[in-house]
C-alpha cells in the first residue's frame, strides 16, 4: 500500500475535526520541509524543537494549535 504523511492540526475550539490538513508529502519530510509548511524559520530556536517533536511522532501544541505528523495508508480511514 502507498502511504502519505500528513500534517494535521486541531485548534483550541469545540467542534475542531481532528484531522484538520494542513500539509501531505509522498515522503517523511524533513524539518524544513515542516518548517516551510507552517511558515516558520529554522534558526534553531524554540520553535525548531517543536518541529523536531513534530518529526518524532508527538503532538505538539504551537499558537493555540495541536500538531501531529501521521502517516496514512491509502484507501484506509483514520
Amino acid at each position: 500500500m502507498k502511504k502519505i504523511w500528513c500534517l494535521f492540526s486541531i485548534a483550541n475550539a469545540y467542534d475542531q475535526p481532528d484531522n484538520n490538513l494542513i500539509a501531505w508529502w509522498s515522503e517523511k519530510p524533513d524539518i524544513n520541509n515542516l518548517g516551510n509548511a507552517l511558515d516558520i524559520r529554522i534558526d534553531h530556536c524554540k520553535s525548531d524543537v517543536h518541529l523536531y517533536e513534530i518529526l518524532d511522532g508527538q503532538t505538539v501544541r504551537m499558537n493555540d494549535e495541536a500538531l501531529r505528523l501521521q502517516s496514512v495508508e491509502e484507501g484506509k480511514s483514520l
